[in-house]
């Protein structure tokens, strides 16, 4: 990870006790499993597999890599597999070079390291590099550690062993992340290079590493327009760092080539106490690279394994690099700050179940969204207007995520929340799931879902029975969503949040089911949650399990 030595592990615990303490006071989540074939969006790459022979590569001798040896950047040219990699030594890091013909068994160059802290701004260390190349240039990206500062630094090679340092190229930030091939190749996106960095601290945006961008280049050399950009996490993704980002690339077998963009993240990712640092993916659009237009609730891999759960930073998982070779994805990566490990992923099998129910436990369906309102569908979406968040819990929106509190069955269920302002029209509609490969609607479909409005008896951050006013609804890809039609539920109230109010019993678990026929040949693109009360003031909350679109 990131910091240096002692900041390092004094965050871990401070982390990691807060987070058990966190645990104890509110029944934390369980151990959510990481995703599978059957449960992952079409955009996104895995599931992984650990390497059964893990570590790679372990510290070694009493040199620059005598502590920690992790963190690699990997690519494969002319049949070998050739990787950067972080070495420590006390608070010291420097950067060295290993090479591979099987991808598994690693032989360091003699000379190491082929990087040192040689600049002015690398004086305490220099960490996490990616590698990339195109046209015979290697180029790294690194994280300059300096009195306690951060920048990102640049440096080119023709060998991998002789390096020019270019010297910073963003100050006081780090974590690059440049589009690329599935090979590592950069890719010129509208004319540039483009080149994420940056991240988000856990608390507070008051150093390096605070604060999420995007650049551009022309030649991957000299780099301008640095954005700052939103990817719209929710509150508790934090700390969240910038890992890598590919595009032009399959993640089903057969399966259709995505531009889009998937941009991997290491951080807390909505962890609830489960661990420090594991990994997972967003997605971007490649139209606009600063928009987010898909995302993972949960890890894609998080620390498990000995070597992962143990080390400088315990429970940590931190990557700096894919690549796409011999039919499969190789995920090289730090596991407890301490080793080099390895996680590869076939292309998933398209017979894999699409999407038909959840109940959001281990293995099944995950939302591809947290706390994201859904304004990018056009009218279809339904947006927000005139709902802010419950006050006083320093929230900034409505919510919709996985919560371990109540639940109609197994360990865990979906909240919502929000606070109308008393305005005329008051309605937010929350993203859930995303079907890149849209449903079909038939004569015989039935959605379902339970839910479990709040009232005042059991929630004083609600006011009335505005937790009623709420329903499942769906984007279709005509334009129009269900609650646009006639659609009734089984007793026969519309399917529309505004028609919902006043017909769930409060402080109980309600099952709605409502036969979508009337709809036959349409097609569902996303499945969202919607709170609709024209007039309405004050608080809703509560919770929704066991979501189903069949036949």
């Amino acid at each position: 990870m990131k910091t240096s030595r002692p900041g390092r592990l004094l965050l871990a615990v401070l982390l990691i006790a807060a987070a058990t303490m966190f645990a104890v006071a509110t029944a934390a989540a369980p151990a959510v499993a990481d995703y599978t074939g059957a449960n992952l969006p079409d955009w996104a790459i895995g599931p992984f597999t650990r390497y059964d022979a893990n570590p790679l590569l372990t510290p070694q001798g009493d040199g620059f890599e005598a502590d920690e040896t992790y963190n690699p950047g990997v690519l494969v040219r002319d049949g070998v597999y050739r990787m950067l990699y972080r070495g420590q030594r006390g608070n010291t890091s420097q950067i060295g070079y290993a090479t591979s013909t099987d991808g598994h068994t690693y032989h360091r160059y003699a000379g190491n390291p082929v990087l040192t802290n040689s600049l002015p701004n690398e004086t305490t260390a220099i960490e996490d590099p990616r590698l990339y190349e195109l046209d015979g240039t290697y180029y790294t990206f690194f994280t300059a550690v300096h009195d306690g500062a951060f920048d990102l630094n640049e440096a080119t090679s023709t060998d991998l062993v002789h390096w020019i340092q270019l010297g910073p190229i963003v100050r006081d930030n780090k974590n690059a992340a440049v589009i690329t091939d599935p090979a590592d190749h950069p890719l010129l996106i509208n004319g540039r290079y483009v080149m994420y960095y940056g991240g988000r601290a856990s608390s507070g945006c008051g150093g390096a590493g605070c604060g999420t961008g995007v650049a551009y280049s022309t030649d991957m050399v000299h780099w301008t327009d640095f954005i700052p950009i939103d990817l719209h996490l929710p509150g508790n993704y934090a700390p969240v760092e910038i890992c890598v980002a590919v595009t032009d690339y399959q993640s089903i077998q057969g399966g259709h080539i995505n531009h889009g963009i998937v941009l991997f993240l290491g951080g807390g990712l909505m962890s609830h106490g489960r661990w420090y640092y594991a990994v997972s993916e967003i997605a971007m659009s490649r139209a606009d690279p600063t928009r987010s237009t898909g995302q993972l609730t949960d890890a894609v891999l998080s620390p498990a394994a000995p070597y992962e759960q143990n080390g400088l930073t315990p429970h940590t998982i931190f990557m700096n690099t894919i690549t796409f070779h011999e039919g499969k994805w190789w995920m090289n990566y730090g596991g407890g700050d301490t080793v080099v490990a390895l996680a590869t992923a076939p292309l998933r099998d398209p017979s894999a179940t699409p999407f038909t129910s959840t109940g959001l436990e281990t293995g099944q369906r995950l939302p591809d969204w947290a706390d994201t309102v859904d304004t990018d569908g056009g009218a279809s979406s339904g947006g927000i207007a005139n709902v802010n968040p419950i006050p006083g819990y320093g929230l900034t929106g409505p919510e919709a995520s996985m919560r371990a509190e109540s639940v109609h069955g197994g360990s865990t269920a979906l909240m919502y929340s929000g606070s109308a302002a008393g305005a005329a029209d008051a309605h937010a509609y929350l993203k859930l799931f995303d079907l890149s490969t849209p449903l079909t609607i038939g004569p015989d479909t039935v959605l379902s879902y339970w839910i479990y409005p709040q009232g005042t008896a059991q929630s004083p951050l609600v006011s009335g029975d505005n937790s009623t006013c709420v329903a499942v609804d769906a984007d279709l890809t005509d334009g129009t969503a269900l609650r646009n039609g006639a659609i009734t539920d089984q007793g026969g109230g519309r399917l529309h949040p505004q028609y919902q109010c006043g017909r769930l019993t409060p402080g109980q678990w309600n099952h709605v089911t409502a036969r979508l026929g009337a709809l036959a040949g349409r097609q569902i693109t996303r499945i969202d949650i919607g709170f609709d009360r024209p007039g309405g003031s004050g608080g809703y909350r509560g919770y929704i399990d066991d979501i189903g679109i069949t036949g």
